[in-house]
């Protein structure tokens, strides 16, 4: 069984005249590439300030919770009838965050804002803070079908024991939102029972991936659109009833 752990303190490095219409062109393209890259810059040091500012901070005993917004930036996740996934698992966490911290409890965001992190950043981010709890939040996609709905979460192939509990209470509260169907608690991923989620199977913390239904169902939409803080709420007393039950 995991236990616990607790928290370390970290700190994380810092991270000519126009002579012709054709070259006028040139230079425009050029320049509105340099925007696109500064505007890409502004928001990556955002998020460097972002973890500077927490690692600050001083450490305390109290647990740590690591919540990841899936995609972000280039990376917009699903897509479906002019929604990105990685907004509404940014909007998501956001409140998941809010829930938590207002019970006293410590939350680290892999991400705050709509910038590109890849998975292995993600992992750093969560292994450099000695978290104790790292919950992935994404949604799920099946055009072919509209009518395939559910959430479910994902955890490692060997099923630990503390993951399992993680999950189950997390699924468990979030199949009592009123017309949500749940699909269990699952190990590996959707391609490979033994080939497990990056997050999951390189975190060293209790994990799991949480799928907020399918953007394809118009029931599982009510999740983001209707029921934003009800989800978030019972995704943070999931967590919260796990925590309780490890002091």
């Amino acid at each position: 069984m995991k236990k616990i752990k607790k928290r370390k303190r970290y700190r994380l490095k810092r991270p000519a005249v126009v002579v012709s219409g054709v070259i006028c062109a040139v230079c425009a393209v050029a320049f509105a590439g340099k925007a696109v890259s500064g505007v890409a810059e502004q928001k990556k040091q955002a998020q460097a300030a972002y973890y500077e500012a927490y690692y600050e901070e001083e450490a305390d005993d109290r647990p740590l919770v690591c919540i990841d917004a899936g995609h972000g930036g280039s990376d917009c996740g699903a897509d479906y009838a002019g929604a990105y996934e990685k907004d509404e698992t940014l909007l998501i966490a956001r409140l998941v965050k809010r829930h938590l911290e207002s019970v006293g409890v410590k939350v680290l965001m892999t991400r705050d804002a709509d910038t590109y992190l890849g998975l292995d950043e993600r992992v750093e981010i969560c292994n450099n803070a000695s978290c104790d709890v790292l919950v992935s939040i994404h949604r799920n996609l099946y055009e072919d079908d509209p009518s395939i709905n559910g959430v479910e979460t994902w955890i490692h192939h060997d099923m630990p024991e503390d993951d399992v509990f993680l999950a189950e209470t997390i699924t468990t509260r979030l199949d009592a939102i009123a017309g949500i169907k749940s699909r269990g608690v699952k190990g590996g991923s959707m391609t490979d029972s033994e080939e497990d989620y990056r997050l999951n199977r390189n975190t060293r913390c209790v994990s799991c991936l949480v799928e907020l239904g399918f953007m394809s169902n118009a029931n599982d939409n009510r999740l983001i659109t209707e029921k934003s803080e009800e989800t978030a709420s019972a995704i943070s007393d999931g967590i919260m009833e796990y925590l309780n039950s490890r002091k």
